[in-house]
């Protein structure tokens, strides 16, 4: 090269950066109002995806995971029908504006809120503490699970709300088959080993029996006969198995599950120990994998904060989705909780995933459509949140499931479906409700490699 195209070139390099750093100091110059995000659940994701981080606001997400869980699916992946990474989406890849600089993901928990400072107080995972500024918070930092007291629970049993949750289960399903196996067993400890209890007959607990029945029949019967013999599902319910379903889609449910191997037990759980589950009416039944699903209560994070709570533990909300101050009973115009966590009474909710994605929705529409208005609030009647049932779905053993679509005045269901039908319905549905094109192939090669290889059977020790 010689030296005058070496001196051009030199001076093009150097225009250049100076056009960069022109924009970053102008991009800093120029931030906009904050929005803070705590959780990364259904609610969180969907604010955070249709928020708008270009030209109205800047985000910060703070969470202990770095990823939403598409819990529908958890009870497939516990079983190895689906890959556990297939079930999750990195919070960058629902909202790639997180890739500028101005917007962040931080790794931990919210300690408290100050709300006259605008600022939370968050903790990491090693104890380290940091604060962060906000402009507009949204709380939606899920709940716990209901133990309703029951001595042992805690200590003995497995969740299923988190990705976490699924691989420990999978993890332990599997050491005990492995465990069953071995020379010297008696035929009594390889039932306790092989025997699986799952407590609560809704939605979570009703699918996973049914995969857990659907992985005994299809895989273990191929792959390990002689485990096969042994393993059983018991599926605990105090009440009634789907609870909110119509009466119809109830029966139906609880027959196919009884066909395809679930034993389904009414009784109450008065105590867990290690190993056993105690009923009320006196009946102990061994086993070497408790699943417990019970529905959700508050966290101890929500007492916490200077928000008014509701009737059942939960941050208190109006129409908007906005707390209320725990001292002066006035509305947080710039504070919303959203999801498991919050409850209005006036208009109570269930904790379903489909309550939380429309209200993440519904509070991002609310935000964007503030910015355009140059920071005035809409119009109150034109900014309440309204809630729409689009139905409920269960599914069953492979081939198998329930669905209901809307409710009639008298409550009775505008369609419901069962059989192959609502089977394909069911997957079909989740599928499109993925929240990228990237889970949706994963999670379709994961449901074509089941069918057509069988599920996985790998054991990967922590």
């Amino acid at each position: 090269m010689s030296g005058t195209a070496a001196l051009a070139a030199m001076w093009r390099n150097a225009y250049r950066l100076k056009q960069n750093n022109t924009r970053t100091f102008a991009a800093a110059a120029l931030s906009l109002p904050r929005v803070v995000i705590l959780g990364t659940g259904w609610a969180g994701a969907r604010l955070a995806r249709d928020l708008d981080c270009k030209t109205s606001y800047d985000l910060t997400i703070v969470s202990p995971r770095n990823h939403m869980v598409f819990t529908p699916l958890l009870a497939s992946a516990a079983v190895g029908t689906l890959e556990i990474t297939s079930v999750i989406e990195p919070i960058r890849y629902l909202q790639p504006d997180l890739g500028n600089p101005k917007n962040h993901y931080y790794a931990g928990k919210a300690k408290g809120v100050d709300v006259a400072k605008k600022v939370i107080v968050c903790e990491c995972a090693d104890g380290h503490e940091y604060e962060v500024k906000f402009d507009k918070l949204a709380v939606c930092t899920g709940a716990l699970g209901t133990t309703f007291g029951v001595p042992g629970v805690d200590e003995h049993t497995f969740p299923l709300r988190d990705a976490t949750h699924a691989f420990r289960i999978r993890e332990r399903l599997l050491t005990n088959v492995a465990l069953a196996s071995v020379p010297s067993r008696t035929r009594e400890e390889r039932k306790k080993l092989l025997q699986t209890v799952i407590v609560g007959g809704g939605p979570t607990g009703v699918e996973f029996a049914g995969e857990l029945a659907s992985f005994i029949r299809e895989t273990m019967r191929k792959a390990h006969p002689e485990a096969c013999a042994d393993m059983k599902v018991t599926l605990i319910e105090a009440n009634e198995l789907l609870g909110s379903f119509d009466g119809s889609l109830r029966k139906y449910a609880a027959s196919k599950l009884t066909q395809g191997g679930v034993n389904i037990v009414k009784g109450i759980v008065q105590r867990v120990t290690d190993g056993a589950v105690e009923l009320k009416d006196g009946t102990t039944i061994p086993t070497g994998l408790i699943v417990w699903s019970t529905g959700v209560g508050p966290t101890p994070f929500m007492s916490s904060l200077p928000f008014m709570l509701s009737k059942g533990g939960r941050l208190a909300v109006n129409d908007r989705l906005n707390v209320f101050d725990k001292a002066t009973g006035e509305v947080c115009a710039d504070v919303f909780a959203l999801g498991d966590c919050a409850s209005n009474s006036e208009t109570p909710l269930p904790p379903l995933a489909q309550v939380a994605e429309q209200q993440g929705k519904f509070v991002a529409k609310l935000l964007n459509a503030e910015a355009r208005e140059g920071g005035f609030r809409l119009d109150e009647s034109a900014s309440t949140f309204k809630y729409l049932h689009l139905g409920s779905m269960a599914a069953l053993t492979t081939g198998e499931a329930v669905i209901e679509l809307g409710k009639k005045d008298s409550g009775g269901s505008l369609l419901t479906m069962t059989g192959i039908s609502s089977w394909l319905a069911w997957r079909s549905a989740y599928l499109t409700r993925l929240g990228t094109w990237r889970s949706r192939f994963h999670v379709a090669m994961d449901w074509l490699t089941s069918m057509v290889f069988g599920r996985s059977l790998s054991r990967i020790e922590r």
